[in-house]
């Protein structure tokens, strides 16, 4: 395949950044079959090199049955231009069956035609055997006794293969949170090579974001007559996310979602009831969508802003609008549907119930045939305690980063290069073990352990210690964790204990940085 040279550096860029993610990624042609790149860890998968991949079609590497199957599934996602998530069969070199969850997108030029595709495979090879020996059990079961136990075996499995995919989707989240870091920062990238990287990364964030909320709305709520309290909500984080789901509950729809959130508001909060505002936000966006009617360029926009002391998001679509009478039933809660056959009213209804009890405002402004706007506002409060939203640093610090990650290091590498050019005096110290960095502290003075600046990740695998208690055992004080587990309680409140304040990860690429 001749590649312009656009495309050619785009496939670079590609390959020197996906190969610090510790997932396989590989990217194929536009037909579909030819592999036209794959990075470290997934040659490391397949133990192939790179010569004997790259290059190589479908039927080169795998039975033809099988390769026409897959080819099949790619000339869907490539010709349709949708996101495709399904199950196959590998056999590998040495003849060893294997099952991967395959995520697959296509992958886009700056103009917005597409090249090819962009994938990635989660193994669950190990679950598929769990599932083959339950069945075999229930097969062979012929007590009731067995059969209740076959269903706790069951329950479990779906138990471990949820957490799985928990732990699979945090484990991509943090390389791609060091990607989109790198991509803001690489500014020797061409503008249209950094766009097509940055839509490659949403969509990716947008599939494991999916992954994950899928597993969640499986999870049987509990009943309950207690209203759910009130509390901080990182309003830009929760807006991403819903996003994510978003986009792919209407993939198959021609909308198009865009998020804009305004300069200083990365780190705003409001005091307010979690679950209901992200119901609320949800049927807003549910309502925007159908009132395109189906149009072929129907955009959705979500807009974060401040206005003075107020918190304000705005959801905006093009379509049908509403007449004057139809906003002032709005204004006065009179509910109403716009020809659907459910409507609008119970949607409407829970967004006026948790304005209501959260103290929030909404005003509508639409015209005929030109679309909507709907804005809510709530008072913005201050953060929280355990929230870092800022760096401080002296010319004289000493920067000690732990992280598993390698691209996590990379990042931060790109975060602080401009400082430390500024500031000869400035040090930054890389560690991947816990152990090495208390074995490091031990090296320094008490003067210097106390222009330490410790920024610590939570999960470190493998090691009999999390970056909680290391930071702990450390004893350094005005610690940060940077976690993509920032939402869980129980962390927020031993790190409010330690005195640790806690970054989301994802926040990593925004979170001001001074020098004192």
């Amino acid at each position: 395949m001749l590649l312009n040279k656009g495309t050619k550096n785009l496939f670079q860029d590609l390959q020197r950044i996906s190969d610090l993610m510790p997932t396989p990624v590989y990217w194929m042609a536009l037909d579909g079959t030819v592999f036209l790149g794959v990075n470290k860890y997934g040659l490391k998968t397949i133990r192939m090199s790179h010569d004997d991949f790259v290059g190589k079609s479908l039927y080169d590497l795998y039975p033809h049955e099988m390769a026409e199957k897959i080819a099949k599934h790619n000339l869907y996602v490539i010709q349709q231009a949708e996101v495709l998530s399904q199950e196959e069969t590998i056999i590998d070199a040495h003849g060893n069956i294997k099952y991967f969850v395959a995520i697959k997108t296509p992958l886009k030029d700056d103009a917005g035609n597409v090249i090819g595709l962009i994938g990635t495979s989660i193994e669950i090879t190990k679950e598929k055997e769990a599932e083959r020996l339950k069945i075999a059990a229930e097969k062979e079961a012929d007590q009731l006794k067995l059969n209740n136990e076959i269903q706790q075996i069951a329950l479990q499995e779906k138990e471990k293969f949820a957490q799985l995919a928990s732990k699979v989707v945090h484990d991509i989240k943090s390389p791609l949170s060091a990607l989109q870091t790198m991509i803001r920062l690489c500014d020797g990238l061409p503008e249209d090579h950094r766009i097509a990287l940055t839509r490659a990364t949403e969509r990716i964030v947008d599939i494991t974001n999916n992954l994950l909320s899928n597993f969640r709305r499986k999870k049987k709520k509990i009943a309950t007559s207690e209203v759910e309290p009130r509390q901080h909500l990182l309003v830009s984080e929760l807006l991403i996310e819903l996003l994510s789901e978003k986009k792919a509950e209407y993939q198959n729809q021609p909308v198009t979602f865009t998020t804009i959130i305004a300069h200083g508001t990365e780190f705003a909060f409001i005091q307010c009831q979690p679950t209901e505002f992200q119901r609320a936000m949800s049927n807003l966006i549910n309502n925007a969508v159908d009132a395109l009617e189906g149009k072929v360029d129907g955009i959705v926009t979500i807009h974060l802003n401040i206005h003075g002391d107020a918190i304000v998001v705005e959801v905006t679509d093009n379509g049908c609008g509403m007449p004057s009478v139809m906003k002032e039933r709005m204004r006065r809660r009179e509910s109403f549907t716009t020809g659907k056959e459910n409507g609008h009213g119970l949607g409407l209804q829970q967004i006026w119930d948790t304005l209501e009890y959260n103290e929030g405002t909404m005003d509508v402004q639409s015209r005929p045939r030109e679309g909507t706007a709907i804005k809510i506002t709530f008072a913005m409060v201050a953060a929280p305690n355990w929230i870092a939203q800022e760096i401080r640093l002296t010319p004289h610090h000493i920067i000690a980063i732990l992280d598993d990650d390698e691209s996590i290091h990379a990042a931060w590498n790109l975060r602080f290069t401009a400082l430390l050019i500024a500031n000869p005096t400035l040090r930054l110290h890389h560690f991947t073990q816990g152990q090495e960095i208390l074995n490091f502290l031990t090296t320094l003075s008490q003067e210097e352990k106390d222009q330490v600046v410790f920024l610590s990740d939570y999960e470190l695998l493998h090691q009999s210690r999390n970056g909680l208690q290391i930071i702990e055992a450390s004893k350094i004080k005005g610690a940060i964790l940077v976690t993509s587990y920032y939402s869980r309680q129980k962390i927020r409140e031993k790190a409010e204990r330690l005195g640790v304040r806690v970054l989301p990860k994802q926040m990593a690429s925004v979170i001001p940085i001074y020098i004192e």
